[in-house]
């Protein structure tokens, strides 16, 4: 169809909503009649598949109309789903021409609590006579007038005029482009914008807080340990159970009607009693202890009655697993603690709970989620070539592993794709008759009603479960980070289940039904590089809290025999700790010796780093023709701590590619820059992909193909890799002028961070600040806010001659940063910039200074500061 005629079309659909406008505007006439009248029509003209004519398979079908019956009057998932390759680009919540759209603020709300909770940039709301874009990103309140993050309106006699932006701005081809995330880049309003997950993360460590110190208060006697494992344990079922009931699972307002009696963890209890009954998955198993834990009613009240609408601004039907993830991935990397010491007798004031960050993560400077497109892009490169072309049959004996799986970001990724591969292959023309009738799939309520190619068709609850318990496996050494992955797995298999599926008997077959698999052999608590000699290598004598803390595992007797004795995974994957050796030495020291003296590893090579050891263990853990994929830091290819895992990869494996992040950030303010590296194991070739990022649409291509040979660049080590383009200029026995022989180099200055260097006088934190202050007067700049060319972002530095020395180490002396300089990032790719505004920088740069601007610094004086 040409523009032309897509517009001579929106001509005649317009003509005939002007002409019966006020049948149309009149009470009869209902929001179904207004969707397959106009609205389907409006977005087929904009050349989305509405009616999926093309007979997609579900996976992939453009667009997802709900008819979901309302729970208590309240709708749970909006009209429409715009999807582009499977994932859900924007929603479209569609109302009759009655409501007034434009200044109507309930229908607003309901779509961008849809759309802000799902973690999209945009959506639309429309009833053809008015079309509304809003900018979801925008946190909602339920007090919002309807203007409120509205980015575009025009009523139906202003389509003509607008179509081409609508055209230009939201058709998949538009989204295939980018043009769809330029538009929402372009028009971001950046008051009140903030990412869901970052908002629910803070709510949720809101709760931990309120708990712990109540527990703490009401239950004296509890360890450290009890108290974080209760707390975790009733916020992970309040998630599951609130989730459950926006669904359908679970009566609406089940959690709420317990907030209106007295005892409310009592209530609680009870309703957790039936929950295990129903799931008899573990995340509700009976423990006497907890049952019996005291809470303040009002604790639980205030927390519970906040969950719902219209106070929540969240919509938890259409919460991704994914952004829970993302949450509990954070949440994982703080602890609750006891500050003071236990009272005597009922004395409990002398001791409070609070809430620290594990000293792991503090090294790391945080915790760092993995985004869903690096996700994407391992499973695909990993699981997707595991069970290319396989059957069910053949793919039940596939197993895959995270052995740091954290809150189980990859391996729900991987139970995903398993999920989408396996409809896809069900649904197929040849194959639909036969899962039909073996209870694979069962086909949705409103397909049945539907012509052949627009039929809609689920995955049975039996057959997600026998997904996920033959072939998803993982590790943490964390047990509430266990706990965490098997709640997401949970919630993983019940997505998009409920009221339909209840209507179609999935939910309750049989008496001895239950909703959830038992995942009690698949994610184990464990130290992943640890095997329980570590005690008899070293002649160790630990108590019971150094034990849980080194959690000792057995991969082939106590965590998964059966696999091993059919020779390992066959796909490892995951984002393994990054922690460095200066690090581990101080954290870590018997676990370190432990690793470096262990026979089981043979490439940890000086101040190595833990993601090496990661490295080698999962080598070790794959079958042989397995896959491995994990992203690590960059300085991997170049750094002479990797040097043996490099030669070893080399020697032993086919390296199948190497993705470049090195020119985007994949983690919010870290220093630390990327690759993804993928190995086959025991299948060596010549050839790799060496692949970058579309940092528009975070979609990989291909840049070129690198001999094995061409990763060496010529210098003292040959065993450096350079994943640098195949074109290269090699300078050999040219006349150079190296950049020391005509600058004094040297890293930045050192503040006393560290309570030992401070003596307990000064931290970082009062030493800089984000603006500039009487006493933070010059410009400060940390290597994670440098780019190629530009600095980023200046912080301010205190300045006190007279204090100085007693904060900052090496060098100090003002003309080596008020001088013009070159700035070298130390870590990562090599990034520089020329400064000649009199930024002071820390020790993450290397400062180049003419040695002629440094004429009237006495050498001696240079020398005190490099000391």
């Amino acid at each position: 169809m040409t523009q032309d005629d897509r517009i001579e079309q929106l001509k005649s659909l317009v003509s005939l909503f002007s002409k019966n406008i006020a049948q149309y505007k009149g009470s009869g006439y209902d929001e179904a009649n207004t969707r397959t009248d106009f609205i389907d029509k409006l977005f087929t003209l904009l050349d989305w598949d509405v009616a999926n004519n093309k007979g997609s398979s579900e996976v992939y079908r453009e667009v997802v109309r709900e008819d979901k019956v309302s729970i208590n009057g309240s709708k749970k998932a909006p009209d429409y789903s715009f999807r582009f390759g499977g994932v859900r680009k924007f929603f479209v919540e569609a109302k009759k021409p009655s409501v007034n759209i434009k200044d109507s603020a309930e229908p607003a709300y309901q779509v961008r609590r849809y759309a802000y909770t799902a973690g999209l940039r945009l959506s639309i709301i429309t009833n053809f006579a008015e079309f509304a874009v809003y900018d979801t990103r925008i946190k909602p309140n339920m007090d919002d007038k309807a203007s409120v993050a509205r980015i575009f309106y025009c009523s139906f006699d202003e389509y003509e005029k607008h179509f081409d932006f609508l055209y230009k701005t939201f058709t998949a081809e538009a989204i295939r482009k980018g043009d769809f995330d330029r538009y929402t880049e372009e028009n971001k309003n950046k008051k009140g914008t903030s990412e869901v997950d970052t908002e629910l993360l803070a709510l949720i460590e809101d709760w931990r807080m309120d708990f712990a110190k109540n527990i703490a208060k009401n239950n004296p006697n509890l360890s450290i340990y009890d108290l974080n494992t209760v707390v975790q344990r009733i916020i992970d079922r309040i998630v599951f159970i609130r989730i459950a009931e926006d669904r359908g699972i679970e009566d609406y307002e089940l959690l709420l009607t317990v907030t209106k009696t007295k005892d409310i963890y009592e209530k609680l209890i009870q309703i957790f009693a039936k929950a295990n009954l129903k799931y008899n998955a573990g995340l509700f198993a009976y423990e006497k202890w907890i049952d019996k834990v005291s809470i303040d009613d009002k604790i639980l009240e205030n927390i519970i009655v906040n969950l719902y609408y219209p106070k929540c601004p969240y919509e938890f039907s259409v919460l991704p697993i994914e952004i829970l993830g993302s949450i509990y991935e954070r949440f994982l990397g703080k602890t609750i603690k006891f500050r003071g010491v236990r009272g005597v007798g009922n004395d409990v004031a002398a001791r409070t709970a609070i809430i620290e960050e594990k000293p792991e993560v503090k090294k790391a400077g945080g915790v760092y989620y993995t985004p869903q497109y690096i996700v994407d892009y391992i499973v695909q490169n990993t699981v997707g070539e595991k069970i290319k072309n396989k059957t069910p049959e053949e793919i039940s004996k596939i197993t895959i592993c995270d052995p740091a799986c954290g809150s189980g970001s990859f391996l729900v990724g991987a139970y995903q794709y398993l999920l989408n591969y396996h409809l896809d292959y069900y649904t197929k023309e040849k194959n639909i008759q036969s899962a039909l009738k073996k209870e694979k799939v069962y086909e949705t309520y409103q397909s049945s009603k539907s012509a052949a190619n627009n039929r809609s068709y689920k995955l049975t609850i039996e057959e997600k479960q026998r997904i996920l318990t033959n072939s998803i496996f993982g590790v943490d050494i964390d047990s509430q980070a266990v706990e965490v992955t098997k709640l997401s797995l949970y919630l993983k298999l019940l997505e998009n289940e409920g009221i339909e599926a209840k209507e179609h008997g999935q939910l309750f077959k049989h008496s001895d039904f239950t909703l959830l698999p038992s995942l009690e052999n698949n994610i184990k608590c464990g130290n992943s590089l640890i095997g329980t000699d570590f005690y008899e290598q070293l002649s160790l004598d630990l108590n019971d809290e150094d034990r849980i803390k080194v959690n000792c595992f057995d991969w082939e007797k106590d965590g998964f025999p059966a696999i091993f004795e059919s020779g390992g995974f066959d796909v490892v994957i995951g984002n393994p700790p990054y922690v460095n050796g200066k690090a581990l030495v101080e954290l870590f020291p018997r676990e370190r010796n432990y690793l470096t003296a262990s026979v089981k590893y043979k490439c940890l090579h000086q101040k190595w780093d833990l993601y090496i050891a990661f490295i080698e263990k999962s080598f070790n853990l794959l079958h042989n023709k397995g896959y491995f994929s994990m992203i690590i830091p960059y300085p991997f290819l170049n750094q002479n701590y990797g040097s043996l895992m490099r030669n070893y990869i080399l020697d032993n494996h086919n390296i199948i590619s190497i993705l470049d992040l090195s020119g985007k950030k994949v983690f919010k303010d870290a220093v630390v820059t990327n690759i993804v590296l993928t190995v086959q194991k025991e299948s060596i070739t010549d050839k790799i992909k060496i692949n970058k990022i579309n940092t528009i649409e975070n979609t990989v291509y291909t840049t070129h193909i690198l001999e094995k040979k061409s990763l060496f660049q010529m210098g003292k080590d040959s065993t450096i890799w350079d994943i640098g383009n195949e074109t290269k200029i090699t300078i050999n026995n040219k006349n150079c002028i190296l950049l020391g022989d005509i600058c004094f180099i040297s890293i930045g200055m050192v503040l006393n961070a560290d309570e030992k260097l401070a003596k307990g006088k000064f931290v970082k934190k009062d030493l800089i600040s984000t603006k500039k202050t009487p006493i933070h007067i010059k410009k400060y700049l940390e290597a994670k806010f440098m780019g190629r060319y530009i600095i980023e972002k200046t912080l301010y530095l205190e300045w006190n001659t007279k204090r100085v020395p007693a904060k900052i180490r090496r060098p100090t002396f003002p003309e080596l940063y008020e001088n013009p300089k070159i700035l070298i990032n130390k870590l990562g790719v090599l990034k520089a910039t020329i400064d000649k505004s009199k930024i002071y920088c820390d020790q993450t740069i290397r400062v180049a200074v003419l040695w002629k601007h440094l004429k009237n610094v006495h050498n001696n004086s240079i020398s005190k500061y490099l000391n």
